[in-house]
This record gives structure tokens, C-alpha cells and sequence, in this order.
């Protein structure tokens, strides 16, 4: 169904909302906790304001106008388009776009960051990573690259007299980044494969493990409904917009609630253990270093017992309320 530019300024604003207070939820659990300021902490930070940028060009562009939806809609009349503002307009969205992009990449480091740690060790998994993350970076060129280098000369984005063309409404730009995530998300879910491989899970361990890979599945999901609709609606701007804003709260969710999660499990646990200790009289410990030390949070009990003979010493991860052992591993 189409949408009204008001419509699409409400549901991005609403997304980048939510989007935004995951992302603080997860900055100010960390501090909290005291966590070491890592990789993943400065990949949320850049997050949310690479968000805040989008939303600022969103709302302006969603007023100004872009080229294709005036030469796509009957209702606007060529002698009443303030050209200036429909030049800055296309412009922005350019800007959106790349930003859009960056955000969504941001949140599939994110995810890559947080698999490559549980699964590390398992060399078919080590050089699945690298491959991700090459993957991840050519693709963020080449779709940079198919915003800007679509319309030739670029001009042609905000050009109504003589018509451009197709090229305005940006389809190979879009087709580009809705594959390349498809392909993205997939590699992930390879990634994390080895954990279907845990013996002894309790119940709430498989239904955590399985909504892990349900999330990750509606990711894919999301950006193949978003595409299908932009072709519906000729590449309409305010479906773009809309859409883009969905999947932006997706992606935030699925690449920081497990994390979220994990860390609110990891303090309840630590209350409910240090309220044992007070009962029983005895003194509590401070916490260690391998609850420290990063942000998959280490059971420290496990952490510390002798593992078996002959058999790699791999720290043991709370994720998402999981526990994985040295014994747990797939062969390697």
C-alpha cells in the first residue's frame, strides 16, 4: 500500500526510536557492569549516531521530494516543484541511503563480533568468519559505490526535464543491498552453526538457541518483504523509507538482545549466588577476571574446573543464556 510522507516521517521515527533505546540499553548495561570498553562498544556508539544522522536526513527529504517520486506520481505539477528543494531532497536521499547502509552493517559487525567469539577456535567456522568479513566489506563498496554511480551523470537524480530514466529509481542499488544482506545473514547462521552441535541443553537453552536462529531467519526475511514492496511500489520514496525504518529496528534488535540478554542473566545470576554466599556466611569474592573479560559473559565456576586431558582449554560463554563447554565442542 502506498504511503503518505507523514506516515513514513511517523513509522521512521517510531523504529529509529525503538532502535535507539536498544542500542542505550546496551551502552548503559556495559557501563554498569563495567564491562572493557571493546570493538563491540565502539561499533553501538557509532550506531546510534549514524542513526541520529539518518533520522535528520529522513525527515528532510520525506518534506523537500526526491526527483523519482515527482516524475513517478501524477499529482505533482512540473511548474509548482520548488527545484531547489527537490535538488537538496534527492540529495539527502543519497546521504540516507549510504547511512542506511552503514547502520545496517554496523549491526551484521555486531553479530559477526558475537559469533566468531563463541565459535572460536573451530577452524572451518575461523575461515568462515574472514570470508564474512570480507564479504562484509567488498559489499559495503560496491553498494556505496551503485548510490552514487546508478545515475550518470549523478545530476540525473534530481533531472525531470527530459526524463533520466529508470536509473532514479535506484533498483540495482537496492537489489545490491538487499542480496548481499540475504547472503550476509546467511554466512551468519552458518557461523553460528557449531552451537547446534551443544550436548545437555536444558529447555530453556534450545528454545534461546533456536529463537537465536528464528532472529536471524526473519532478518532475511524482512529484507526480502522490503524489496518485493519498493518493485510494487515503483520505487516509491516513502516505501522506501518506511521499510528502511523497519528493518533498521530489526536488525538493532536481532544484533543486540541476545547480548542485552546475556548480560541481565550474567547479574541475576551474580545477585542470586552472592545472596547464597550472605546466607551461609560466606565472604563474597570479587568478580574474576574472565567475568571481565568480554562482553559473552564467563561462568566463572566453569571457567575455572580442569578440563580434560589432552583436550584444547576453550573458555567456557554464557550467550543468550547458553552454556558452552570445552567437552561441548564439535571436533575440530
Amino acid at each position: 500500500m502506498p504511503y503518505s510522507s507523514s506516515e513514513a516521517q511517523q513509522v521512521g521515527e517510531a523504529c529509529a526510536a525503538l532502535s535507539l533505546f536498544i542500542l542505550g540499553c546496551r551502552i548503559v548495561i556495559s557501563r554498569w557492569r563495567r564491562e572493557p570498553i571493546d570493538t563491540s562498544f565502539y561499533v553501538v556508539v557509532l550506531s546510534v549516531i549514524v542513526l541520529i544522522g539518518r533520522i535528520i536526513t529522513n525527515n528532510f527529504y520525506l518534506q523537500y521530494g526526491t526527483g523519482n517520486d515527482v516524475l513517478h506520481d501524477s499529482k505533482h505539477e512540473n511548474d509548482t516543484i520548488d527545484t531547489s528543494h527537490l535538488k537538496l531532497g534527492s540529495i539527502l536521499v543519497l546521504i540516507a541511503r549510504v547511512l542506511l547502509t552503514v547502520i545496517l552493517w554496523l549491526q551484521i559487525c555486531l553479530l559477526l563480533l558475537f559469533y566468531s567469539r563463541i565459535t572460536s577456535g573451530i577452524t572451518w567456522t575461523d575461515r568462515l568468519t574472514k570470508t564474512a568479513w570480507w564479504t562484509l566489506l567488498l559489499t559495503f563498496i560496491a553498494i556505496v559505490l551503485a548510490t552514487f554511480l546508478e545515475c550518470h551523470p549523478i545530476e540525473l537524480y534530481w533531472q525531470i526535464d527530459p526524463d533520466p530514466g529508470q536509473c532514479t529509481r535506484a533498483y540495482v542499488q537496492l537489489l545490491l543491498q538487499g542480496i548481499a544482506n540475504i547472503v550476509i545473514d546467511a554466512l551468519l547462521l552458518t557461523v553460528a552453526y557449531p552451537l547446534i552441535c551443544l550436548r545437555k541443553r536444558s529447555l530453556s537453552q534450545y528454545i534461546s538457541l533456536y529463537t537465536l536462529f528464528a532472529l536471524g531467519t526473519f532478518c532475511i526475511v524482512i529484507t526480502i518483504i522490503r524489496i518485493v514492496l519498493i518493485f510494487n511500489e515503483d520505487s516509491s520514496q516513502n516505501t522506501r523509507s518506511v521499510w528502511a525504518s523497519v528493518q533498521i529496528f530489526v536488525s538493532c534488535f536481532v544484533a543486540n538482545a541476545p547480548t542485552i540478554y546475556g548480560s541481565l542473566r550474567v547479574v541475576r545470576r551474580k545477585r542470586s549466588g552472592h545472596r547464597s554466599a550472605y546466607g551461609s556466611g560466606e565472604p563474597t569474592t570479587r568478580p574474576s577476571r574472565l567475568e571481565r573479560e568480554s562482553w559473552i559473559k564467563m561462568d566463572e565456576e566453569i571457567a575455572l574446573e580442569p578440563t580434560v586431558a589432552n583436550t584444547p582449554a576453550v573458555p567456557p560463554a554464557v550467550m543468550y543464556g547458553m552454556e558452552i563447554t570445552p567437552a561441548s565442542h564439535p571436533n575440530r
